[in-house]
């Protein structure tokens, strides 16, 4: 398990320790949200904040695809749901991402892959965000439902808390970790919306609908 100081401070915050703003510099508040998540948990060391898997986040993107999944996508991220609200899995199996490396695992988002699932819906081809353009395949609510489902089931299996540093989506990257992402607005629409919301905004909406999840996954599990 790669671990950096970026990864470790957005642990501790999903955790519910902060540590100051996650910018991957290791100064008195980050030691201190360290002690406090290690005193919780009853652990010893860094790792014993972390899911044995290695993997400590979801990162929730739309891939800006037509309908029907391709390779191309398959390689980028390590689940898909399609507009029918199908599961497709990925080239690379979360797993592979506790120890990324290109061509290994799945290159999902800009500099920040490692520890973290790549999940997305296969949606948006051609969306435009200003003017706003849902483009040839906007997000289904069948699709959305499923992919909620999918992402409390990660939640319960890595012990991945719903959250925005657990579960931050794609546009939420720069802001909250500080990773430059260039531009990207995915999930900032969601269906029954008129346009893009406030990126922080639609991701608190979409976890509330992963929140609503939880009981019934951790039932079936």
């Amino acid at each position: 398990m790669k671990l950096t100081t970026r990864d470790i401070q957005a642990r501790c915050a999903a955790l519910g320790f902060h540590p100051g703003p996650i910018d991957g510099r290791r100064g008195p508040r980050t030691s201190a949200a360290i002690r406090a998540a290690l005193e919780a948990h009853n652990g010893s060391t860094v790792a014993d904040l972390f899911h044995k898997s290695g993997l400590h986040r979801v990162h929730m993107h739309w891939t800006a695809g037509a309908e029907g999944v391709i390779e191309m996508e398959r390689r980028a991220y390590n689940s898909l749901v399609t507009h029918d609200g199908q599961r497709v899995q990925g080239v690379f199996p979360p797993e592979a991402q506790a120890n990324y490396a290109v061509g290994r695992a799945a290159s999902h988002t800009r500099m920040f892959n490692t520890g973290a699932i790549g999940h997305g819906m296969d949606a948006m081809a051609g969306a435009n965000e200003r003017p706003f353009d849902r483009g040839s395949a906007p997000i289904t609510p069948r699709q959305l439902n499923t992919f909620c489902w999918w992402a409390a089931e990660y939640s319960v299996k890595y012990w991945i808390p719903v959250n925005v540093y657990g579960m931050p989506t794609h546009a939420e990257i720069q802001p909250i970790f500080g990773v430059r992402q260039r531009w990207k607005w995915d999930i900032t629409w969601l269906p029954g919306m008129s346009a893009p919301g406030d990126p922080l905004v639609v991701g608190e909406r979409l976890r509330d609908m992963i929140r609503e999840c939880l009981p019934d996954v951790r039932a079936a599990a």
